[in-house]
């Protein structure tokens, strides 16, 4: 069982192909992002509620609302990663530079409305399906587990330093109308984040090849094709002419062992009057068994 779930050399040598650490450390490092993104808010999102005039407690929906957009990114975002995985961060990190952006101005803007957007572009924009989907499809196996932890790791450190980082921005000043405190600093920090994220990954990342896949698809077909034909034209045959000489050998021994039981039964004592009675009227078909094999 342990050998058929390791890849085949050549399935192994087509991933390392496709391996590019650099690649790789981007996607763990937008893993870290998003959880500091998700978790940055959460010391202060009671407060700007009430700033904005609503009630503390929609901090709540503040918090929330960017998992449940999550959902529905997912989706698309694994549909596209079957394509590319390139252009799935790079639109990731845009809507979240544009969420980010949108949940800081909402201060000014005197908005709970526009903070909920910006939140909900933030969910939207999450590629954690995209950062799982490299690691499956593009990390060697023997490098494999050690990604899958990096993963792992890069999330719950940016769970922990997602609300430290909130409070290193007690401040508030102004520039050009613009508010910088504890309330929108998170959201300021982490569109500048995104954005030093997206020249990095438009900079480093490289695509992998999805070639290999596709000269893999048509050696399977062949080799359907190859079966079929040697089923159809090399093997039919010699199987019906197999088959119906087990059955005729079947019938003959089957046959054989009916006169056998007859025989026995012909040796064994009489003890009514019915078993004389059938020893004295044997059946048809008794009588052409024995004939059928003493006269072979």
């Amino acid at each position: 069982m342990q050998d058929d779930e390791l890849p085949s050399p050549s399935e192994d040598h087509d991933v390392e192909k496709r391996y590019h650490f650099m690649s790789l450390l981007l996607n763990l490092v937008n893993t870290f992002l998003y959880m500091v993104n998700t978790y940055i808010i959460v010391p202060t999102a009671d407060n700007y509620a009430l700033s904005l005039g609503a009630a503390a407690t929609v901090c709540g929906v503040i918090i929330g609302s960017m998992a449940v957009a999550q959902v529905f990114s997912s989706v698309y975002f694994s549909a596209w990663s079957n394509r590319s995985y390139l252009r799935p961060l790079v639109f990731s990190s845009i809507i979240l530079l544009v969420g980010n952006t949108l949940y800081a101005l909402a201060y000014d803007l005197n908005s709970i409305t526009i903070l909920l957007i910006g939140r909900l572009c933030c969910g939207l924009g999450s590629a954690r399906a995209v950062n799982r989907r490299y690691i499956s499809d593009c990390v060697p196996h023997k490098l494999r587990m050690q990604a899958s932890a990096g993963f792992v790791s890069a999330s719950a450190l940016g769970m922990a330093c997602g609300p430290a980082l909130a409070c290193l921005f007690q401040t508030n000043f102004k520039i050009y109308k613009i508010t910088f405190n504890e309330d929108t600093l998170p959201g300021w920090f982490m569109a500048v984040a995104w954005l030093v994220f997206l020249l990095w990954l438009w900079i480093s990342f490289r695509e992998p090849s999805l070639e290999i896949k596709e000269e893999i698809v048509p050696q399977e077909a062949n080799a359907g094709i190859l079966i079929n034909y040697a089923v159809e034209n090399g093997s039919t045959q010699p199987l019906l002419v197999n088959s119906e000489a087990k059955q005729v050998d079947e019938n003959e021994d089957r046959d054989c062992d009916d006169s056998e039981e007859s025989a026995e039964i012909v040796h064994r004592p009489v003890t009514s009057i019915a078993s004389a009675y059938r020893l004295l009227t044997p059946s048809v078909k008794v009588q052409g068994t024995v004939t059928y094999c003493f006269s072979q």
